[in-house]
């Protein structure tokens, strides 16, 4: 400004006289480089972790009545050995504190009397006592056996020295998964 004019800000001559007008540089901000974004680092996945099933000497689970296993039809005969009298055919059902025996036919001898008389006994014999119940605590150890040689059987050794066996009729019952699953419970 050599004249004194007042001029507006931005000119660079002086609108009166000429003079070029001496503007102060800006201040420059210092230019940074660019920052990449932050990314969380991926970590690979870690397996959840599970309880070891170790159980201490002498464990038993809790007993609560609550149903483990319906194992479906069986047939159920008297003693251990390898042939055993039967006594009925029926569903198996496996609770935490019991096994229950749902008969559906009772004793078979009475088709010695021919099928149709043989078969009303046998369901008449079913109906009388039509569940028989094993409590754990009465039961001594449960192992797995053959009928006949030939059939996977879960038998009962009970306590008062007697053996109840269940010849399993259908895939769904496993000899070796009820006998695993009751073990627990009778120590």
């Amino acid at each position: 400004m050599n004249c004194g004019t007042q001029l507006p800000d931005g000119s660079r001559f002086c609108s009166q006289c000429g003079t070029p007008q001496v503007v102060a540089p800006a201040a420059q901000q210092p230019v940074y480089p660019q920052q990449p974004a932050y990314q969380q680092p991926v970590y690979p996945q870690q397996p959840a972790y599970q309880q070891p099933n170790v159980q201490p000497a002498g464990y038993a689970p809790q007993q609560t009545g609550a149903l483990l296993l319906e194992a479906g039809k069986v047939t159920r005969y008297n003693g251990g050995k390898a042939i055993g009298t039967v006594t009925g055919d029926g569903d198996f059902f496996v609770y935490d504190n019991r096994i229950e025996y749902h008969k559906k036919t009772g004793n078979q001898s009475g088709y010695m009397l021919g099928p149709v008389l043989g078969a009303a006994l046998s369901i008449n014999d079913a109906k009388k006592n039509p569940v028989d119940t094993y409590w754990f605590q009465e039961i001594a150890s449960v192992r797995k056996g053959k009928y006949a040689g030939l059939k996977e059987t879960v038998v009962l050794e009970m306590k008062n020295g007697k053996a109840v066996s269940f010849v399993p009729s259908t895939k769904k019952a496993n000899p070796d998964q009820i006998c695993s699953l009751i073990a627990p419970y009778l120590r």
